[in-house]
């Protein structure tokens, strides 16, 4: 699933072809979409479309007037922007095409595409519980609300592994951002909230934004340094020659060593509270259990593999 560092590179490529240009064309096939746009495509054509940004794993557009479209790429979701002209046949996997003069941005496979008018925040359920954005447009991140959001009564006894995926406490984490973030810091992904120290508060406050825009800014969570080692080292990687494998620290290295202290990567399923990625983007507010995978090193995060 793209997390909140791939989908502030969408942002950015349609911010490029779009903002600033008037809408000739925008068509959806989702149902909310398609159901607004049959209403009030009109009003929405031959605007201009004024502002493209993420937060979190959400995409946002605002278009003058007051209009805004939205989108949530889920596990398959991808944009792709064109200049100055798209593709005349249509993908089947296209889920929406804005058109603008001298541009285009199709999206494909995603589930979640809205059109609507007014303040998204405000019309698209659990936007507005998002929490502060891993990735901040402008200032420093926001510790003092994600600590508040964290460390909130309802949150005491969760795992910080579960909480570190769920967007209300920090927007834009998934699970390679929170398997890098936790072995950065290390942290046991199996220790209660309540547990945390203020040291390992300091970490996560550092280390969470840090790592986020080092994806975004070089696609990898791995330092220079580390990844140096992975591709002269045949043993740190599953195919010698691949950068893919060099990325990170952590995801999706089982059974390689640690580049720390040489243990075996390892990984298992782990329980996360229900409002994670797919329930916030869909509004799903079901309380079946959900487990996600989670890569970690028991030496340096001092996990107790018969306690977890």
């Amino acid at each position: 699933m793209p997390e909140g560092p791939e989908v502030r590179k969408y942002a950015d490529a349609l911010e490029a072809v779009l903002t600033g240009r008037v809408i000739t064309s925008l068509e959806a096939r989702t149902r909310s979409a398609r159901v607004w746009l049959k209403e009030n495509k009109e009003r929405v054509q031959g605007r201009r479309v004024t502002r493209i940004f993420s937060h979190g794993k959400h995409l946002l557009g605002l278009i003058d007037g007051g209009f805004y479209f939205h989108s949530h790429l889920m596990m398959w979701g991808r944009w792709q922007t064109f200049a100055p002209d798209p593709p005349s046949e249509k993908d089947r996997r296209e889920r929406a095409r804005i058109v603008v003069h001298g541009g285009a941005a199709l999206l494909f496979s995603a589930p979640i595409f809205n059109v609507g008018e007014g303040d998204p925040y405000r019309s698209i359920e659990n936007l507005g519980s998002l929490g502060p954005d891993v990735l901040p447009y402008e200032g420093a991140f926001d510790e003092a609300e994600f600590r508040r959001r964290l460390l909130a009564d309802g949150n005491r006894e969760v795992t910080i592994g579960a909480a570190l995926l769920d967007q209300r406490i920090l927007a834009g984490l998934g699970n390679y951002l929170r398997a890098e973030v936790l072995f950065s810091c290390h942290l046991n992904p199996w220790r209660i909230v309540a547990s945390l120290r203020k040291r390992d508060l300091q970490c996560l406050c550092r280390t969470a934004p840090g790592l986020a825009s080092r994806a975004y800014q070089h696609s990898a969570t791995a330092s220079d340094a580390q990844r140096d080692r992975m591709r002269a080292d045949p043993s740190l990687v599953y195919q010698p020659g691949r950068e893919y494998g060099t990325r990170h620290q952590v995801f999706r290295r089982t059974n390689l060593p640690c580049l720390h202290c040489g243990e075996i990567i390892k990984q298992l399923r782990q329980k996360t509270i229900p409002q994670t990625d797919a329930a916030l983007a869909e509004g799903n507010e079901k309380t079946e259990e959900r487990t996600r995978i989670v890569y970690y090193c028991a030496k340096c995060q001092k996990v107790d593999e018969n306690q977890t």
